[in-house]
């Protein structure tokens, strides 16, 4: 009996362990990614209305453009973190983006369901090509690219972002953080 708890508190143990593992990796900053200080690609994709959209837009703003799909549970789990920062950072210059590698009409019911305060672009598979030209050769999801004021890639991050992490890009940029 002694035994038979002992395996079952190390199972607990070792499963625990890598779970925290797991998170760690699923968040990785990529600091030996080759875009890192090169300027950010140009491009043009549709929003949900069909209309394009440039990047260049956003210029003069510290961006995150966040690659991610419907299917994608880390990419929905990241999403509402996201929208608070958009909302308690936006009037600082910062701004989400959302390049959604999916069906349009799956991307515009999710948006719609969860009242999504920031742009959204549909790239479906052709995204894929994009999130490669930004440092991402598998197209792993989710994937974050932070671009800062100067069109520069500042860094990327694959996996699921943290608010604390977020808070911390947008602290390095210059952003007063304030609490929430």
């Amino acid at each position: 009996m002694k035994n038979t708890i002992l395996f079952f508190v190390a199972i607990v143990i070792a499963g625990s362990s890598g779970f925290a593992v797991h998170r760690y990796m699923n968040q990785q900053q990529d600091l030996n990614n080759p875009v890192i200080g090169q300027q950010r690609p140009e491009f043009a994709v549709p929003d949900l209305n069909g209309d394009f959209q440039n990047i260049k837009q956003w210029d003069g703003k510290l961006l995150f453009l966040n690659f991610w799909a419907t299917w994608c549970y880390p990419c929905k789990q990241e999403i509402p973190t996201f929208m608070e920062l958009q909302r308690a950072y936006g009037d600082q210059g910062f701004q989400i983006v959302g390049l959604a590698i999916d069906d349009i009409d799956a991307v515009k019911e999710y948006v719609e369901e969860i009242g999504l305060n920031y742009p959204t672009m549909v790239a479906e598979q052709a995204g894929i090509e994009l999130a490669k030209r930004y440092g991402n050769p598998k197209g792993l999801l989710p994937y974050t690219v932070v671009i800062d004021r100067d069109g520069e890639i500042s860094s990327t991050i694959k996996g699921e972002l943290s608010k604390k992490r977020a808070e911390e890009i947008l602290a390095e940029h210059g952003i007063k953080l304030q609490s929430m």
